[in-house]
């Protein structure tokens, strides 16, 4: 299939990357904070969950994660070999509830 160091999101996906984001972001600040994703998760295991995302999205350490450390991490998953249905996939179980899937070999490069 070729270099995948620099495939970005199609339109369409980055639309939905962003949609899930404002799911988590309640309170429209265009950061997530972790009191909104606990409460996102409610008791299917919210702490663990919220914590895993954090480690994985928060680039920064910031204990927030903006819509640009989102959309990055959204991208490196696609750069590391996932297709975008592979990502809608996931969208479309985190968007239902399901716990918070670790990618594994993600380049994670600020942005």
């Amino acid at each position: 299939m070729g270099a995948t160091q620099g495939k970005e999101l199609s339109p369409q996906m980055r639309e939905r990357v962003l949609k899930l984001f404002a799911k988590f972001d309640v309170d429209g600040s265009k950061s997530i904070e972790k009191t909104e994703t606990i409460k996102y998760w409610k008791s299917n295991f919210a702490k663990l969950n919220t914590e895993e995302l954090f480690k994985s999205v928060d680039t920064d350490n910031s204990g927030t994660i903006s819509e640009e450390e989102w959309l990055n991490f959204w991208t490196s998953v696609l750069r590391s070999g996932h297709t975008e249905q592979e990502i809608s996939d996931e969208l479309e179980s985190i968007e239902t509830g399901s716990s918070w899937c670790k990618f594994e070999n993600l380049d994670k490069k600020g942005g």
